[in-house]
Order: C-alpha cells, then sequence, then structure tokens
C-alpha cells in the first residue's frame, strides 16, 4: 500500500525530522550551498534552479543529497515540500524537474474532491480542462506567482479540507501534480496566507532506499583542483576545449563508483566539436575534438591532487608542450579505447566543477566532496 497511518506517519516523521530555522546562504558564485540544519547540499544545476525558482519557500530545506533512484535511474534530490530529479532526456530548460509529489501522494484516493468536473463548481474559480478541476482566485494568483506548470503542474483535486499530518489540525488544500497548496486564514491579507504542503517528507518516509539517505552529509569541502593553460592555441583546439569542458561542469560521481572520461559524453561534430590536431600513431594528425587531452590531462591532475584512487592514465607518447609544467603529469584519452577512469573512494559523492577561460587561455578542474 502507498499510505501508512497519520498517527504513525506523523510520529515517525516527527521523529526523523527535526524542525528547521533559517540559514545563511553561503557566498555567491561556489558551485554548492551547505544547510546545517538539515545536514545537506545542494549542488550546480539543483542549487542554479533552487535559487532561481524561490526554493526555500515552495521546495524547503534539502532531506537528501543527490543519489541515483534505484527504480527509475534518475538524479533525485528530496526536499521537504517536494522532490527534483535531473532529465537529461528533456530539452536543456527542463534538465531540473520537480517530480509528481502529488500524483504519486494521491495514487488510488477515492475522495470525490479528486473526480473530474464538467466545469468549475463555484463562480470566480479557473477551470483546467486539462485535468477537469478548478482553482480558487487565492491559490490561483500563488500559482501563478511562484512557476505555475513548472513548480506546481495542473490541479488534479477540488479544493476540500484535510487533516494536516505535522500539526493535526484542519486545513483548505488542493493537490497538484508536482503539490499541494493550503491555506492559512491566520495569515490572511499576507504573502503566507497560502503555503505549499510538506509532500517531500510525506513522501519521502514511504520510501526505505531515499529514508536511508536522509542520514546528515558534512558540508562539502574542496578536494583538489588543477589548472592548465593553452595559449598560442588555434581557433579549433580552443571551440573543443571549451566544448568538452562545459560537459564535464557539475558530474557527480556517486560515493564507490568508478567514472570514464569516455562515457561521459558523444565527442563527435554532432555534439558540436570540430576538427583538430591530436596524436596519433605518434604523429600529429588531424581529428574531430582535437584538443580533448588538455582537457582529460587537466582533469587527471585534479583527480590526482584531490588523492582519488585512478584506475585508468595513459601519458602522451611524446612531450606536449601546453601542460609539461609538470613533466610526465597528463592523460591522453582517444576513443574508443584510450581513457581515464578513477574510483570515487571518499565517503561521499563528489562534485566536478570545470571551466574554460577563454580570454585567458586557461583550463580549471576541481573537485568537490567529503574528506576521508
Amino acid at each position: 500500500t502507498r499510505f501508512v497511518p497519520v498517527l504513525v506517519l506523523s510520529l515517525v516523521l516527527s521523529v526523523i525530522f527535526v524542525p528547521t530555522q533559517p540559514t545563511q546562504a553561503q557566498p555567491a558564485g561556489l558551485p554548492f550551498r551547505y544547510f546545517p540544519e538539515t545536514g545537506h547540499s545542494i549542488t550546480f544545476a539543483i542549487k542554479t534552479f533552487y535559487e532561481a525558482n524561490n526554493g526555500m519557500v515552495l521546495l524547503g530545506y534539502p532531506l537528501t543529497e543527490q543519489y541515483a533512484d534505484p527504480t527509475t535511474g534518475l538524479t533525485v534530490q528530496y526536499f521537504e515540500k517536494g522532490r527534483v530529479e535531473l532529465r537529461p532526456d528533456l530539452p536543456a530548460d527542463f534538465y531540473v524537474t520537480v517530480s509528481n509529489a502529488g500524483r504519486e501522494l494521491t495514487y488510488g484516493r477515492t475522495h470525490w474532491a479528486f473526480e473530474a468536473q464538467a466545469g468549475p463548481l463555484y463562480e470566480g474559480y479557473y477551470y483546467f480542462a486539462e485535468t477537469g478541476h478548478s482553482v480558487n482566485p487565492t491559490f490561483l494568483n500563488f500559482w501563478r506567482s511562484n512557476g505555475a506548470l513548472r513548480m506546481f503542474g495542473y490541479p488534479i483535486s477540488e479544493e476540500f479540507y484535510e487533516i494536516n499530518i505535522n500539526t493535526g489540525s484542519q486545513r483548505l488544500v488542493q493537490y497538484f501534480e508536482k503539490a499541494r497548496l493550503e491555506y492559512l486564514p491566520e495569515y490572511a491579507g499576507t504573502y503566507s496566507e497560502v503555503q505549499t504542503g510538506q509532500l517531500g517528507r510525506e513522501w519521502l518516509i514511504n520510501d526505505p532506499y531515499a529514508l536511508a539517505q536522509t542520514q546528515a552529509a558534512p558540508e562539502i569541502g574542496l578536494l583538489g583542483t588543477a589548472t592548465t593553460g593553452y595559449a598560442a592555441s588555434i581557433q579549433e583546439r580552443i571551440h573543443n576545449i571549451a566544448r568538452a569542458t562545459e560537459m564535464f561542469n557539475g558530474v557527480v560521481v556517486p560515493q564507490g563508483a568508478q567514472y570514464s572520461f569516455l562515457a561521459q559524453g558523444d565527442f563527435s561534430e554532432a555534439n558540436g566539436f570540430v576538427e583538430g590536431y591530436a596524436i596519433v600513431g605518434g604523429e600529429l594528425a588531424k581529428v574531430t575534438g582535437g584538443g580533448l587531452c588538455q582537457v582529460s590531462t587537466t582533469f587527471f591532475r585534479a583527480v590526482s591532487n584531490a588523492g582519488l584512487q585512478i584506475t585508468e592514465r595513459h601519458a602522451h607518447s611524446f612531450v606536449i608542450d601546453f601542460y609539461e609544467n609538470i613533466l610526465g603529469f597528463d592523460a591522453t584519452v582517444f576513443s574508443p579505447s584510450v581513457d581515464f577512469k578513477f574510483v570515487n573512494d571518499t565517503p561521499g559523492p563528489i562534485y566536478v566543477f570545470a571551466h574554460a577561460d577563454t580570454w585567458n587561455a586557461t583550463v580549471t578542474f576541481s573537485i568537490w566532496g567529503y574528506n576521508d
């Protein structure tokens, strides 16, 4: 069954999750943000999405780190009021998507409010023909002002009164695909009169694997970094370096996983790469993606400086001026068999921050995670 008795669920939630208080934001520009209130961080694309979409109000604090959902294979992260997932199969604007917590938690409910209607039940309500439900002006204004379909989805119920499992009080609520809106009359006339319900907490308690991810994690720190230069490179090489670097920015490697450079993506013309020079059979030759080894070498050096276990690394067959400030400390890659691989042997996931500064002709990789 998908449901837990209200009293039991309320008691379990009160034991597992401690009430939270506001935290001070970390300096802008970092690829992560740590919340000591729950002991979890948001990183890269999820951090960007959270901060751009009023995440503290609409999603609340993070309850887990990012992790791979064993059922869907998607990277997900639970928050107090919902869950987000990374969707590389969708257009770039929807790479970070709010999960359908409302649909998940109301699956199978037979309450009259979930029955589709032929039109609005009350005068002045806005009717959504897509799902057959209507929304009152107060809820509708909140919906429109805070992300609409992106953050809430369509309504999947009418408004009705429901006992809040966290407070035991009765509230006017309405379920949407991704959220539950609640009306708080004690805040009537203020921004707080409509709030999002704690669907993330309620969903989490029914997911044993996710529940295991709630253990507080230490604050993310810098494990290792490296920078290489490519001054005097031809334009094609500069282009390929920038294109490849952006593909690695935001990579998350789970604890215990082996990471393959070549498995990260497609380094072909179809994916934006052009012909440049590379070492093939001990000689310089034009190949698609020439310059890729600048990126793999910088990545390798950052991983090495982080103290991670390197499981495959091949040096170039002769000296390359671009990154021989440390003699022999390089990593060549060539599809399909010459790869750079390492294992994340830290106590948690690691996060890769990569940036190509084309003005100063440098590439920087930073590895963030948890120290042993």
